[in-house]
């Protein structure tokens, strides 16, 4: 691998390595609390949502902490929601429309804008409520507090979003790049109806499903025996970004939205990159300078269920990689709903991030990071890429000639198969890349350290003999001993890479730029080390596999599948690469050196 120089970094670096998000003074555990259930709240077409209360024992009214699930109320209310009770928070759990004790027909995401906002407003009318309301919730909870906030309901103070999907449904969940997650039809099947159709949803995304071997993702819930009008009647007839999706959708909304979040998620997880995003998007268009400076990050080596262990796949991250969130939460409420600005809340960098292989938590109040250097690193080979026995290489050396192309077959009835688990996170490929229809394009071994932390993405010079295809493009870590370690990974629908409101199928045949999105990673790759970058057309069973038909509905696709012939090309007018963020050397300090915590902020 060609030397890459990294540039010295200015005296006012302010990336600091510490212990973790930072702690503080959090209001004291010292009230009893009492449980009423299934209170029931009015939205503005008459339907009632069922409510679960949480009072504390104390002379009120209080501020609120919301949480809206489609999971079962029963099943969030735990020790970390009773603790806000303790500490004088009074909190409410909503059974979301249409799922368990709440009335109405379940229609996911778009009906969450309107209920949310109704039910905040409800909850301001309450005699308990002191007007300050804020929202928790991981996953779908997560997306839940972004939808109310897009109505901007005048008290709802602060939310804390965990591993929510980013507000296009073509970004994350349920589509990813165009493709669809395949899990997805997990989801519905046991969200069709009003309480779960097959299985504890603990339990789901653990196995491989018998009907996800089914060639669409019709026929896949046809399989699994369930009924879910929404899936059938309403996602089933949009296969492109239209009206539709967008009704789904919060995004376009962040220009009305006015609270803070604290945006939290894992690596790996399954909705990673709405957390970035969103920081991003609401720093750059929230509706107000509170708003867009109450926006924080907190990422760590987690999957989707965050911040519950230092160990992944075997590889372990260290005695810091389970920090104080509970704290943080806790001090994040306390100052937007409590009013406790001499917490220190203000004085704390925005962004905190996990960077594995140093092990180590980095503080910043930008995201990207400050100093960070968007780096091509350009693949090469001798035309034999196949497999990670191939001649495929990295450099950060531009193609200079008429390198040969790499090319493989891809066959939607034998995909690429490799068993995704949302608990698994940096699992070892090894085994995968055995076969020749994934190119394998590997660095020297790495001499010194390269610090890589923000957005990546890929831009890919191919063609395909079919109509449509995928292009996956994974980013791993191999060690001294040959473990590769998967950090994240791209995907785009040929079909879309013009935009996901467009369908437009390939010419056949003919040399296509593929511009795509990989989410973002933070590793210091050591020395000792290689950076491998793994190319496909089908990463299943997380993904559909594409028949690569090239029919506008590839849902209902029943074509025969068509086998292409795939190559990429990395010459000097089609230099294949993948954009790395790399953090140059000197850019990263201890916290005792120089700066105190949180002394050099950006206030932009």
């Amino acid at each position: 691998m060609s030397s890459h120089k990294k540039k010295s970094t200015p005296a006012n670096c302010i990336i600091r390595i510490v212990k973790g998000v930072p702690g503080g003074d959090i209001s004291p555990p010292t009230l009893d609390f009492t449980i009423k259930k299934d209170i029931l709240c009015r939205m503005r077409d008459g339907i009632v949502l069922a409510v679960d209360l949480i009072l504390p024992n104390g002379d009120g009214p209080f501020p609120v902490i919301l949480e809206r699930t489609p999971y079962d109320k029963n099943g969030s209310r735990n020790t970390g929601t009773e603790d806000y009770a303790k500490r004088g928070y009074a909190v409410v759990i909503q059974d979301v429309r249409g799922r368990f004790n709440s009335d109405g027909d379940f229609d996911p995401f778009r009906q969450e804008h309107q209920d949310g906002f109704d039910t905040i407003n409800w909850i301001a009318e309450q005699d308990w409520c002191d007007g300050n309301i804020g929202m928790i919730g991981g996953s779908y909870s997560g997306q839940t507090q972004w939808y109310a906030a897009g109505g901007a309901p005048k008290t709802l103070k602060a939310i804390i979003p965990v591993e929510a999907p980013p507000g296009n449904l073509f970004m994350n969940e349920p589509m990813y790049g165009g493709a669809m997650i395949l899990c997805t039809v997990e989801w519905a099947s046991l969200l069709g109806r009003k309480s779960f159709q097959n299985t504890a949803f603990g339990d789901i995304y653990k196995e491989h499903r018998t009907y996800f071997d089914e060639l669409n993702v019709e026929k896949a819930m046809k399989a699994t025996g369930s009924q879910c009008h929404w899936w059938s009647e309403d996602w089933l007839n949009h296969p492109s970004l239209d009206a539709f999706w967008e009704s789904c959708g919060y995004e376009q909304h962040w220009s009305k939205m006015t609270v803070p979040a604290l945006n939290i998620s894992g690596w790996w997880g399954l909705n990673f990159n709405g957390a970035p995003r969103n920081f991003v998007g609401m720093r750059e268009q929230g509706a107000t300078k509170e708003a867009r400076d109450g926006q924080r990050l907190v990422i760590g080596p987690w999957p989707h269920w965050v911040n519950g262990s230092r160990t992944l796949s075997g590889q372990d991250f260290g005695p810091n990689a389970v920090t104080g969130l509970s704290s943080y939460n806790l001090k994040f409420f306390d100052h937007y709903l409590k009013g406790k600005t001499d917490n220190a809340l203000q004085d704390d960098p925005r962004v905190h991030v996990f960077v594995v292989g140093a092990n180590e938590w980095w503080e910043a109040d930008t995201w990207p990071l400050p100093n960070t250097q968007p780096t091509p690193l350009y693949l090469h080979s001798e035309g034999n890429a196949n497999s990670h026995r191939g001649d495929g290489t990295v450099s950060f050396d531009k193609p200079e000639t008429d390198e040969p192309v790499d090319a493989y077959l891809s066959n939607p009835l034998d995909p690429v198969k490799s068993h995704w688990d949302i608990r698994d996170g940096p699992v070892d490929d090894r085994a995968l890349t055995e076969r020749p229809d994934i190119l394998c394009y590997t660095s020297e071994v790495l001499t010194e350290a390269v610090d890589v932390v923000g957005d990546i993405s890929a831009v890919l010079y191919a063609s395909s003999s079919a109509k449509d295809c995928d292009w996956h493009v994974r980013l791993v870590d191999v060690h001294p001993e040959g473990t590769a370690r998967f950090m994240c990974h791209g995907v785009l629908r040929a079909r879309f890479r013009n935009g996901f409101d467009k369908n437009e199928v390939l010419t056949p045949n003919e040399i296509t730029r593929f511009d795509i999105d990989m989410t973002a990673t933070g590793i210091r790759f050591l020395p000792g080390h290689k950076i491998r970058i793994e190319i496909a057309s089908s990463w299943f069973n997380r993904f559909d596999r594409n028949l690569q038909t090239g029919v506008e509905n590839w849902m209902r696709d029943e074509s025969e599948p068509v086998i292409a012939t795939q190559k990429v090309f990395h010459d000097a007018d089609h230099p294949s690469h993948i954009i790395l963020p790399i953090i140059p050397a000197g850019s990263v300090r201890p916290l005792d050196e120089g700066l105190e915590s949180g002394a050099d902020k950006s206030s932009n």
